[in-house]
């Protein structure tokens, strides 16, 4: 991956994040009026998490030299659906690949210390991410999905 391409990658992660950081406040807010406060709790933390490190990529990018229509193609690129049922949510935000994405990301910055120390850091919470998401569909597959949604009020 050549250094510009590393760039549109880590710009692309910012947008993905911001996107992502909507859909769970929106995933929230909709659980939360339906009385799955649990769920409603853990997408408010990950939404709050995804802003923070929106924020972290788009700092440093403009660091690395990027300027704001530089940008404007990666946040333009990403959409993000939005689910009425907590299973769907789960299932649709439930993504493995990214972790070995985002390692490769951080193979791409070898020689920027800053960024892909920054990477790591993501890649530790993505791993945490993956475990409440793989948790909570392994509560759905033993307890069932009424008995799963009576769990999470």
């Amino acid at each position: 991956m050549t250094k510009e391409e590393a760039l549109k990658a880590f710009a692309y992660m910012g947008a993905v994040w911001f996107g992502n950081s909507k859909q769970h406040f929106a995933f929230s807010a909709y659980d939360r009026f339906n009385g799955w406060n649990k769920l409603a709790d853990k997408w408010k933390e990950e939404a709050e998490e995804e802003w923070d490190e929106a924020e972290e990529v788009l700092n440093r990018l403009v660091e690395l030299g990027c300027k704001p229509a530089d940008l404007q193609e990666a946040m333009k690129t990403v959409e993000f659906p939005f689910y009425d049922d907590p299973k769907q949510q789960i299932e649709a935000d439930y993504q493995p690949s990214a972790i070995e994405e985002m390692s490769k990301l951080a193979a791409a910055f070898a020689d920027d210390y800053v960024t892909q120390k920054l990477i790591y850091k993501w890649i530790e919470g993505e791993k945490e991410h993956m475990d409440w998401e793989r948790q909570y569909l392994n509560y759905i597959d033993k307890l069932g999905y009424e008995n799963f949604l009576i769990e999470i009020m």
